[in-house]
């Protein structure tokens, strides 16, 4: 694995480090700081797969200002230089995936005036927006307890899948505030009878709950099944065309936006499918499929496609 460490920092200043470590692996550490790194990027030698994790295990992962921007950063520069990229894994250093809103930040935003605020939830919205829209298929790995604004990192992904003694909780009301930012995502992945349950009463609920109500896809025994997971999530996306896949959860946003089946999307999704026909890996897989062959799937732009 290739491994990036990143911070951001005031300064913005970025100091690099090269090492290698055996015939399959490069270490990358970009410091901004003497601080540890509030988010860690490793990349799998030949591109196609990506881990960042949460790395603030004494802070249960809070969403702090340094984990929120290194979330941002992290995936910005991520989209923009990988063209091989197949997936990426969420995860989370320590017994928490995240325990949701920094309390020491927020007790800082009682003197903040209302535009400074607007502005302090528009950032932590744009962590969830940059999960929501990567291009490439995002996948929650929890391996501990989530909750408040950690819901959100897992909602935000295309898929989460947890272990069977995480616990989680939308735990805002307790603290006298509301989930909002969180709202728009969660609403999307399990539905307005669900939130009016657990928004209002911040009660705890488990895994099996969690899978229930469509939050996480699957629940696994352990943190070595978790693994296990991984990699079979890896042997299927490794096979798969990344601009189809792009494309793909495009065609899931736009269709979803319709809000129901009328002649206006079934017309746009007919001409989706007619210009990925059309594209080279359309082509491409088409041709492997009849020739009987593995498919060479293109490069491409994440940034810019």
């Amino acid at each position: 694995m290739a491994l990036l460490t990143f911070q951001r920092a005031t300064t913005g200043v970025r100091q690099a480090i090269f090492r290698e470590s055996g015939n399959n692996t490069r270490f990358l550490a970009a410091r901004l700081s003497t601080n540890p790194p509030a988010v860690t990027l490793e990349e799998t030698n030949n591109g196609m797969f990506a881990n960042v994790t949460l790395s603030r295990p004494e802070k249960h992962n809070c969403l702090s200002p340094d984990v929120m921007d290194g979330l941002v950063s992290t995936l910005t520069e991520l989209s923009a230089r990988n063209k091989k990229l197949r997936g990426v894994f969420l995860k989370a250093d320590g017994k928490s995936f995240c325990s949701g809103g920094d309390l020491k930040h927020m007790r800082a935003t009682a003197d903040f005036t209302h535009a400074e605020n607007e502005a302090d939830a528009m950032r932590l919205s744009g962590v969830f927006d940059a999960l929501y829209t990567f291009p490439a298929p995002v996948i929650a790995m929890v391996a501990g307890n989530t909750f408040g604004g950690g819901l959100g990192l897992i909602s935000a992904c295309d898929m989460a899948f947890a272990t069977q003694a995480c616990k989680f909780a939308f735990t805002e009301v307790k603290l006298g505030v509301i989930p909002a930012t969180i709202c728009p995502y969660v609403l999307a992945k399990v539905g307005a009878p669900i939130l009016r349950r657990y928004f209002l009463t911040a009660e705890i609920f488990d895994t099996a709950a969690a899978v229930s109500m469509g939050l996480v896809n699957e629940a696994v025994a352990d943190a070595d099944a978790l693994a296990d997971t991984e990699e079979r999530l890896k042997a299927q996306l490794m096979n798969n065309s990344p601009s189809a896949m792009r494309d793909s959860k495009d065609l899931i946003f736009n269709v979803a936006s319709y809000g129901t089946v009328n002649s206006t999307v079934r017309e746009w999704s007919a001409t989706r499918l007619a210009e990925v026909r059309d594209s080279k890996d359309g082509r491409e897989g088409m041709s492997a499929f009849i020739e009987k062959r593995k498919p060479q799937w293109q490069e491409i732009d994440w940034k810019t496609s």
